[in-house]
């Protein structure tokens, strides 16, 4: 009888011993082989699940993508305020960060090789970030047109979001610094920096 493969597992497995050889050697310090050697297979046989190693980390990327969505759709119930749904997308992703550190120290390691290459990331990142500033800023005009949040420039609010994520990743990666609970109070600050005080006016429609 003949041996049985899962190759769901095996594909998995692939995956993540490849993160862990970007993140100790970075992108270009790992070769097809050297991914192939770590998971005890041969080439021919890793050939069969990817065709290089972009695909491979391509792959990685998509799967941790696909994960996150499930995840978001999953908090944003509609039947709750904007300003609970945005503070709990928030507080999400932040969570993921601190999970996929190792991941964001990948990503961000490919993204600067690529530039010192003279490849444009700009649309790669665009692409990657674009669904997510339009969940913000659909949650930041609800909340606008609510009377929950102050009446201001939807975008900058979008960016200045944004930019707390921003500088989690640089200080996971980078500084290596990064404290969950004091990044999460500065998201909190943010927020309510975005709130309607008592007194001021609802947006109404023109």
């Amino acid at each position: 009888m003949g041996i049985v493969i899962d190759h769901e597992a095996r594909r998995n497995a692939i995956i993540s011993k490849s993160i862990q050889l970007f993140a100790e050697h970075g992108y270009d310090g790992v070769t097809y082989q050297k991914i192939a050697d770590s998971c005890g297979i041969a080439r021919t046989t890793l050939y069969k699940y990817f065709r290089n190693k972009r695909l491979i980390f391509n792959y990685a990327i998509g799967e941790a993508s696909r994960i996150s969505n499930q995840k978001f759709r999953q908090i944003l119930n509609p039947a709750d305020t904007a300003f609970t749904r945005l503070d709990r997308l928030m507080h999400a992703v932040l969570t993921l960060l601190f999970e996929r550190n190792v991941m964001m120290t990948v990503i961000l390691d490919y993204l600067l090789a690529a530039q010192r290459s003279g490849t444009n990331v700009e649309r790669n990142i665009r692409r990657h970030t674009v669904t997510f500033k339009l969940i913000l800023h659909r949650l930041i005009l609800e909340g606008i047109r609510n009377g929950e949040f102050k009446r201001m420039d939807t975008r900058f609010a979008v960016e200045l979001l944004y930019a707390q994520l921003e500088a989690t990743i640089l200080r996971l990666t980078v500084s290596q610094n990064a404290d969950f609970d004091d990044l999460a109070e500065h998201i909190r600050q943010v927020l309510r920096l975005l709130q309607r005080r008592d007194g001021e006016g609802r947006f109404t429609s023109s």
